[in-house]
């Protein structure tokens, strides 16, 4: 009977497709990587095929559904365990305010202009731009603000308590690897090994017992040990203008 064939296969591919998707997750359309969303439509596309059309067996649905299945964990899994690939395959967060001025420069990358990002920053119910310290274009395509602290949303100011700008933070570890990039976002390349020596230290543990860390260009750190709670505390940054005095005291020192 042809139509109970129709439903038969519509039933046992509509099954399928429910699985592999709950595999996947339950991320959105709209928080998924580039990569997931082009799998995503992949899994739609060849869904309907063996649907539609019924001289086609099923099998030739089924099993390019299960290989992209395996290649989806295959990507996720690289662009967990390596921060380049990740960058390669799903770009990187990108600073499009940055001390409350539009960087016009990596809009352009984004082929993103101005009136897309107000409009952006308008759905998140930000309407005056001088009230925006930072806004990132995250890898899902969303924005995300850190407003200026006389723009939060509360009322310390109404109490007279003294608001902190906000800072951004780097992640300067993932699963006891460093992200040299990061470093080099708050410009402190060239102190990594200090940095890294006084979060250890204050962690009380090695590199690989991380599974995650955050900096600020403040020097304040959010880390975390496997299986622990987060901790959070203060460490000292040396300022480049701090560098150059040291350095020169150093060679003066040196020369005598």
């Amino acid at each position: 009977m042809p139509m109970t064939n129709i439903m038969v296969r519509v039933l046992i591919i509509y099954l399928i497709v429910i699985f592999i998707m709950r595999l996947m997750g339950k991320r959105q359309i709209g928080e998924m990587e580039p990569f997931e969303l082009v799998i995503t439509l992949i899994i739609a596309d060849l869904a309907t095929i063996p649907m539609a059309e019924q001289t086609i067996p099923i099998w030739y649905g089924v099993v390019p559904l299960l290989v992209i299945t395996v290649v989806h964990f295959i990507f996720s899994f690289i662009t967990q365990k390596s921060t380049l690939m990740r960058d390669v395959i799903s770009g990187k967060p990108v600073i499009v305010i940055d001390e409350g001025n539009i960087d016009i420069g990596e809009l352009k990358k984004l082929n993103m202009c101005t009136e897309e990002l107000m409009e952006q920053l308008r759905n998140l119910n930000y309407f005056d731009i001088s009230d925006i310290n930072f806004a990132i274009v995250e890898r899902n395509g969303k924005i995300t603000v850190i407003p200026k602290a006389a723009g939060m949303p509360s009322t310390r100011e109404d109490h007279k308590i003294k608001i902190e700008e906000s800072e951004i933070q780097y992640n300067i570890i993932e699963n006891g690897k460093i992200i040299k990039r990061n470093f080099k976002e708050i410009g402190q390349c060239h102190k990594i090994e200090d940095i890294m020596q006084d979060i250890l230290h204050n962690m009380k543990c090695k590199q690989e017992d991380l599974v995650f860390a955050c900096l600020s260009e403040g020097g304040q750190v959010y880390a975390q040990k496997a299986g622990k709670d987060i901790q959070d505390f203060q460490i000292k940054l040396t300022t480049n203008k701090e560098a150059e005095l040291l350095d020169t005291k150093q060679k003066k020192e040196a020369a005598k």
